[in-house]
């Protein structure tokens, strides 16, 4: 989901946890793939391959919504942070683990 949409449901959900009378605030986590580098081609495969069982037109609209550049992937960790998230996980769609090094270099 975008972080708009995610931004509006955290405020349900943290109204529903108040309203069940629960302490504190929930915890909010939003999960998001990634890939950097060339492997844009590797990354959509492997993402269409996970969903196929969800049908072709699933399938190709979460392949197509991976971040794949350092602006995309700098830009969400900004956004959800502006909706109220707690936690970001930037899932991998390559098997290198380079790409865990190339985020790194992008955030720290």
């Amino acid at each position: 989901m975008p972080p708009d949409a995610v931004g509006a449901m955290a405020g349900r959900v943290q109204s529903a946890w108040s309203e069940a009378g629960r302490e504190g605030r929930a915890r909010i986590v939003v999960l998001a793939y990634f890939s950097l580098g060339d492997t844009e081609d590797e990354s959509i495969r492997n993402v269409r391959h996970y969903y196929e069982p969800m049908g072709t037109e699933m399938a190709e609209m979460i392949a197509g919504s991976a971040l794949r550049t350092a602006d995309s992937i700098k830009g969400a960790i900004d956004a959800y942070a502006q909706v109220g998230i707690d936690e970001f996980i930037l899932d991998p769609r390559v098997s290198d683990p380079g790409q865990v090094d190339l985020l790194a270099e992008l955030v720290f």
